[in-house]
C-alpha cells in the first residue's frame, strides 16, 4: 500500500538535463507524494539516473520498459499503478520542465476545494504559454477546434499537467483509452468530462522546453485529427471495463501486475505492451 496518498507521475525518455531538477522540486513541494517515473528505455543516462535516486529515496519509484511505447500508454500505466498501489490522487505532469513542479500543489489545492479533476490549461483566463510561431499556432489551433467540436467544459485539451481524485474515476475509464501517443490526453479528458465528473481549469505557464527538442513526431497531429473526429462523431457514453484483479493482472510476458483491459475480455500489459497471447 502507498506511504503516501498522492503519486506524482511523469513519463521520461532522454531528459538528463531536467530530471534531477524536476525530483528535487518536487521532492521539496509542501504536500508530501511518492513519485514515479516511467521510463522508456533511455540512452542519455536518464535510466541509470532514475533507478540510482530510487535506490536511495524510497518515495522515489521507477518501472523501466522495453523501448519508446508511447506517452500515452506510460500515462496508462502510471494510472494503474496508482489504482493497484492504493493512492487516492494521481498528479501527472511532464519531467522536461515546461510544467512548472510548482503547480503540482495548486491542483491538488482544486481537489481538496471540490474539484474531481483539476486541469492545468494555457488558454483560461490566466494562463500562458511560451511557445512562439508555427508551435503556438498549432497549439492554439487544435484547441479551438477541439472546443468547436467536442464541446466540452474546458479550454484546454492536450495537457500532461493534472490531477485527479481515483476514487471519483470509475476504474478502467482511464487505462482503457485506445491511444498510445498523444492523442490520450484528448480522449482522457473527453472521457472524464462526459462522465461527469467536476472540472477545475488551474491556469499555468507552460514553459518552452529549456533544453532538448519537441518528442512529438508530426504523424502524432495526423492521429491526433483522427481522434478528435472520432470523439465528436462518437459521443455515446463509455462503459468502464473496470481493471483486472488477482491472477489476471500479472503479465504473462514481463511477469509485471499492470494489464489493464482495452476491450471486454481483452489484456494488454502496459509495461511491455504485450497481450500475453503472441510471445511479444
Amino acid at each position: 500500500m502507498a506511504q503516501e496518498n498522492t503519486l506524482v507521475f511523469a513519463p521520461t525518455y532522454n531528459e538528463q538535463g531536467t530530471i534531477g531538477t524536476l525530483i528535487d522540486a518536487l521532492l521539496a513541494l509542501p504536500v508530501r507524494c511518492d513519485l514515479l517515473f516511467v521510463d522508456d528505455s533511455s540512452t542519455d543516462g536518464t535510466t541509470e539516473y532514475l533507478r540510482s535516486v530510487a535506490a536511495a529515496e524510497p518515495r522515489i519509484h521507477v518501472i523501466v520498459r522495453p523501448g519508446k511505447l508511447g506517452v500515452g500508454s506510460a500515462h496508462k500505466l502510471g494510472w494503474l499503478y496508482a489504482r493497484v498501489h492504493g493512492y487516492s490522487r494521481i498528479a501527472t505532469l511532464d519531467a522536461d520542465l515546461s510544467h512548472d513542479p510548482q503547480d503540482v500543489p495548486r491542483h491538488l489545492a482544486a481537489l481538496d476545494a471540490g474539484a474531481d479533476v483539476a486541469a492545468g490549461s494555457r488558454f483560461c483566463p490566466g494562463g500562458r504559454t511560451d511557445y512562439q510561431g508555427w508551435r503556438r499556432f498549432l497549439s492554439h489551433i487544435a484547441n479551438w477546434l477541439a472546443r468547436l467540436v467536442l464541446r466540452l467544459p474546458v479550454a484546454e485539451h492536450t495537457t500532461a499537467l493534472r490531477a485527479v481524485r481515483l476514487d471519483r474515476v470509475p476504474p478502467g475509464l482511464v487505462e482503457s483509452v485506445n491511444a498510445n501517443g498523444y492523442s490520450f490526453f484528448m480522449t482522457c479528458i473527453t472521457r472524464l468530462a462526459r462522465g461527469g465528473l467536476i472540472i477545475k481549469e488551474v491556469p499555468i505557464h507552460f514553459h518552452d522546453r529549456g533544453r532538448g527538442s519537441s518528442k512529438m513526431p508530426r504523424a502524432a497531429v495526423a492521429k491526433a485529427i483522427l481522434s478528435l473526429i472520432r470523439l465528436a462523431l462518437d459521443r455515446r457514453p463509455v462503459e468502464p471495463l473496470g481493471i483486472p484483479q488477482g491472477p489476471e493482472r500479472q503479465c504473462p510476458s514481463c511477469g509485471a501486475p499492470y494489464r489493464a483491459f482495452v476491450a471486454p475480455g481483452e489484456l494488454l500489459c502496459l509495461q511491455c505492451m504485450g497481450t500475453g497471447d503472441s510471445g511479444i
